[in-house]
């Protein structure tokens, strides 16, 4: 009798053995990963989220979760707001379980500078706006776009001229650019270190066809659309302008580059 009940016993402790080898085996718990297109990151700038999760079974769901700051995402495309550090959160279920993974990526702020042979110079002030409108029509003159510069030991600052050419669609006061980017050429110019009308130099402006302004966030209201300006290089003529003889005696040359990402405020 004892032995009897001994094996019955082995037995069933076999069967809990096999029974739960054969649970295990059968558990088919998902595995969550994904990749960004780019981690090098600036305020505005876009990345594309590549899925790489795995699931042997159907996937309940697929969801991510960020922190650290204002964004927007459309399908697999996220847009970072703002600048600072953020974390993207992939998490996926099935049946059989859950499994989560995160990237951390530092969205830096823009550098909003322009060149002048290889001197950094800040664009803006504190009391002025970055990029803004200048209505000079009712001098005889055109609409265009001015860009300060904050140069320490000057009257005032340097001030970039950027005068649009008429393409397909003018440039308006009112930010009529395609959404696609920048339209036609632009005239650049510049003035420097004036008090009044009296300039110690200025520039004569020329057509800057490696200008690029383009569209790069738009916003509920147009008055917050973020774009971006840059100029790789471009050779300014500097010397002095004859107001009486109405004529610009260059008297040499300088290097200029731009970068800003920001909006572009109305005429003042």
């Amino acid at each position: 009798m004892t032995q009897k009940i001994k094996t019955i016993l082995l037995i069933f402790t076999m069967a809990l053995v096999v029974t739960s080898c054969s649970d295990s085996e059968d558990s088919n718990p998902p595995k969550a990963g994904f990749t960004l297109s780019s981690t090098d990151l600036m305020r505005w700038d876009s990345a594309t989220i590549s899925n790489s999760s795995f699931s042997s079974i159907e996937t309940e769901s697929l969801t991510y979760t960020v922190t650290g700051g204002a964004y927007e995402m459309e399908n697999n495309s996220i847009q970072f707001l703002d600048s600072g550090s953020y974390t993207i959160t992939q998490t996926i279920k099935n049946a059989d379980g859950s499994d989560s993974t995160k990237i951390t990526v530092d969205v830096a702020a823009p550098k909003n500078v322009y060149k002048l042979d290889g001197e950094e110079l800040a664009i803006g002030t504190t009391d002025q706006p970055n990029v803004y409108w200048y209505d000079g029509t009712s001098q005889g003159g055109t609409l265009y776009l001015r860009m300060l510069g904050n140069v320490s030991g000057q009257d005032n600052p340097n001030l970039i001229k950027l005068l649009p050419v008429a393409g397909p669609n003018p440039i308006q006061a009112n930010y009529t650019w395609s959404d696609s980017g920048d339209i036609g050429t632009y005239d650049v110019g510049m003035t420097a270190n004036y008090a009044g009308f009296s300039y110690d130099w200025t520039t004569d402006g020329d057509k800057g066809e490696n200008l690029s302004i383009k569209l790069i966030y738009k916003a509920s209201s147009s008055a917050n659309n973020i774009y971006e300006i840059t100029l790789p290089s471009y050779t300014l003529n500097y010397g002095n302008y004859n107001w009486g003889a109405g004529t610009f005696d260059i008297d040499g040359t300088k290097e200029l580059s731009i970068f800003y990402r920001g909006k572009i405020d109305p005429s003042n």
